[in-house]
């Protein structure tokens, strides 16, 4: 059982439209520059399957000053580098609070990304929502990796789980998580979550 992370990053990336695969490239070498951030827990690279020049990083810390490190540290660096050639529009780093998740070692391929923006007086009504379902995934045999995360200073909150393989994936959408979340959806949110399926590029989970 890997660390309990409590902060983490949300920086999704749009490719430029004939950098598809020089991103995907870029966030496999940064993979590799991991070794040098003992205080990343948790550091995902994915893309959405729908939209294949949307990528995103995903990356948990045990507290702040692992998240300052981070963004001080090699891979935010090359970012900075390559983002004028990479991308169509400069990287959005989103600071996270990680409300609950489990993490168990497993080769994740895929996931899924649901996102969404709560009504303002339902903000802590959805932390609590989130919060109690960890329960629920803790049961789920196939997903071994589950995120629920509130982007700092905003009304949204994101789901990121992740799956070895398509059953559990697909598991995981007709499972008893999904039937609360869009049970709740009129009146915890805005309008109804985005469902939105990835891939994972490269992963590292201590």
């Amino acid at each position: 059982m890997s660390s309990s992370p409590t902060v983490g990053l949300f920086v999704p990336l749009y490719a430029k439209s004939d950098k598809n695969d020089d991103v995907k490239n870029f966030l496999l070498a940064g993979h590799g520059m991991l070794e040098a951030e003992p205080l990343t827990l948790q550091w995902y690279a994915i893309r959405h399957a729908s939209e294949p020049h949307v990528f995103a990083i995903f990356d948990t810390f045990a507290a702040d000053n692992g998240r300052t490190a981070h963004l001080n540290g090699k891979i935010a660096e090359a970012l900075g580098q390559n983002a004028s050639a990479l991308l169509a529009k400069g990287p959005e780093i989103g600071h996270v609070n990680v409300l609950a998740s489990k993490i168990q070692k497993g080769n994740v391929k895929l996931g899924l990304h649901v996102q969404a923006e709560a009504r303002p007086e339902k903000v802590e009504a959805v932390k609590e929502f989130l919060i109690s379902a960890l329960p629920l995934v803790n049961e789920e045999t196939l997903t071994p990796q589950w995120y629920a995360i509130h982007l700092t200073g905003t009304n949204t909150f994101a789901i990121l789980d992740f799956n070895e393989t398509e059953e559990g994936r697909q598991a995981h959408l007709d499972g008893q998580v999904a039937a609360a979340l869009f049970a709740k959806a009129d009146e915890f949110f805005v309008r109804k979550p985005d469902v939105m399926k990835v891939d994972v590029v490269a992963h590292r989970v201590l």
